[in-house]
């Protein structure tokens, strides 16, 4: 730690410490004398009793500590959901590698090692993740003045990390499925997944009063997401995430059949479901009735899949998924690069399992 010495305008001279702080506002000490070496000595004496004060132990707190004051202070005002993501990262994944290290001896590294073991288990998306949420507490302990670097700034994400593969359903398994639920309350999410390219926590926050039955336009406004315990209800994902479809006319017809009120996919009490719990219901489902597996989430990329191979723009596509950028509804183009010498006839045929109709507006 140290402090600086200038003189003031009035002869005297003026000594300044900086004092940590995890808020990011700015602290500081001053000490005044007649002389820059008396006033040097105060700077000194200053230091030393904000040492042994405790102002300082921040820099020697474990990683786990520290990084609970960071949530504590600068994550207050985030959302329930952002900020369960934090401690996920950081009281579930760093803690196993760096939970019990003083947070100013952590070097580069020891963070290059927690990524490389981490690379082994997890997607290159998770670990980019990790990366970013514990590099923002080392971020604001920089800003702070706890400590002097970051030492995620530099770590590489392993280049080996086996890819996730999706499976995306065609559309003669996607209507064997259909077929398996239709009539049961499974048809429900499923129907909204795969023909209207709802998220799944956007289907469990989803009402009877938010589908207008007339129109056939449905409302996406809210999300139920599950936040230490509970589910809670809060806006769509993004700003574009608020967003009105219109609904293929098939599932406005099924869905006609199970009109209630309330919650469209509630539990049986009625109280609202999370997509936590459908995830392992949908593999079920699957498994059952000897279907491919194929994550739910899957079936929404099955929607933007059948719309980009409908000749739907990338605009209109990534309006209805609620994609803030059409770059994100273009990644889905490498499941069609396949497709492109393949006869015109055979695409038409196989639309033809079924008579579901993509209808947009």
């Amino acid at each position: 730690m140290e402090g600086s010495i200038t003189k003031r305008k009035d002869g005297r001279w003026q000594g300044a410490v900086d004092i940590p702080s995890l808020s990011g506002e700015r602290k500081r000490k001053y000490v005044y004398a007649k002389t820059r070496q008396e006033c040097r000595k105060k700077v000194h004496e200053l230091i030393e009793q904000i040492e042994s004060s405790g102002l300082l132990n921040l820099s020697k707190l474990p990683f786990t500590d520290f990084a609970q004051k960071w949530l504590d202070t600068y994550c207050i005002n985030l959302s329930p959901t952002t900020l369960s993501g934090y401690k996920k990262s950081i009281n579930t994944y760093a803690s196993k590698y760096i939970g019990g290290m003083v947070i100013s001896k952590i070097l580069p590294i020891h963070i290059q090692e927690m990524i490389n073991d981490f690379s082994k288990t997890h997607s290159e998306k998770t670990c980019r993740n990790l990366l970013g949420d514990i590099g923002g507490v080392f971020k604001y302990g920089v800003l702070n003045k706890t400590l002097t670097y970051n030492p995620c700034a530099g770590v590489k994400i392993p280049k080996d990390i086996d890819k996730f593969e999706y499976y995306i359903y065609n559309e003669k398994e996607y209507n064997s499925l259909l077929n398996i639920v239709t009539g049961t309350k499974e048809e429900i999410p499923i129907l909204l997944a795969g023909l209207c390219g709802l998220r799944v926590s956007e289907i469990m926050g989803l009402t009877w009063n938010d589908i207008n039955f007339e129109t056939h336009e449905i409302n996406i406004r809210k999300a139920n997401v599950h936040v230490n315990g509970a589910v809670i209800s809060k806006s769509t994902k993004t700003r574009t995430s608020y967003r009105r479809i219109v609904a293929p006319s098939y599932v406005i017809e099924r869905l006609s059949e199970y009109k209630n009120v309330g919650y469209v996919y509630p539990k049986k009490d009625g109280s609202p479901e999370h997509g936590g719990n459908y995830g392992k219901r949908f593999a079920r489902i699957l498994k059952n009735a000897y279907l491919p597996q194929t994550r739910f989430h899957d079936l929404r990329h099955f929607n933007a899949t059948m719309m980009l191979k409908k000749g739907i723009t990338d605009k209109e596509a990534a309006e209805r998924l609620g994609h803030s950028d059409i770059n994100m509804t273009k990644k889905y183009q490498h499941v069609l690069s396949n497709m492109k010498n393949r006869p015109a006839e055979i695409l038409d045929t196989i639309v033809k399992v079924m008579d579901v109709k993509m209808d947009v507006k």
